[in-house]
């Protein structure tokens, strides 16, 4: 926040947020519902309230923002992951699928950006999720001593597989689910908490 002086009283100007950060906010939606072929630079712009150009300058292409959208994603689920898992103790495979689910929940836009990609053919999506989901899976191997072993690597990700399914599918159908059996609009989360 500036303050600005004038001759008789103090002005507050606030400064919003910079046309980087508005680009990265306006272009997960349309990203999400057109994909990245159907997503217009002209359109994100647009929505972001910025000179078309505007993402050659802060990014130098369409393609890199939508990395950048994907990273930016990806990184937000790894932290709601992490919010989410037990503090004190090393989470079981169930509690670490939970954590992965429900942050994909929470962040519905990261799962739709997901789901778009993998429909669309891309793999901006696999650049930035597997890593994270890596990353999750080694936390949990190691935190709980079974790095070096196959086979209880080999049970750890089917228990985690297992926990993981039902919610990527409820989340996958939610918008067909939702119409289909008349469910409330807030009934999303508490079903994921349920099946987890």
């Amino acid at each position: 926040m500036r303050f600005a002086s004038g001759s008789d009283t103090n002005v507050c100007m606030v400064s919003g947020p910079s046309t980087r950060q508005r680009l990265l906010e306006a272009a997960p939606e349309l990203f999400a519902r057109s994909g990245y072929r159907g997503a217009s630079v002209r359109d994100i712009c647009d929505a972001a309230r910025a000179n078309p150009g505007a993402v050659s300058y802060h990014f130098g292409s369409k393609r890199q923002l939508y990395r950048a959208v994907l990273r930016r994603a990806a990184d937000e689920v790894a932290a709601a992951v992490e919010d989410r898992l037990p503090g004190n103790a090393p989470p079981s495979p169930a509690e670490a699928a939970a954590a992965v689910s429900a942050a994909f929940a929470h962040l519905r836009h990261a799962f739709r950006l997901l789901l778009r990609d993998l429909a669309d053919g891309g793999d901006g999506a696999v650049e930035s999720f597997a890593p994270l989901l890596r990353s999750a899976m080694d936390h949990v191997l190691e935190e709980r001593g079974i790095d070096h072993d196959p086979s209880a690597r080999n049970a750890t990700i089917e228990a985690v597989l297992r926990s993981m399914a039902p919610v990527f599918f409820l989340l996958a159908a939610w918008p067909v689910l939702h119409r289909a059996l008349e469910l409330p609009d807030d009934a999303m989360e508490e079903w994921i908490q349920r099946l987890t």
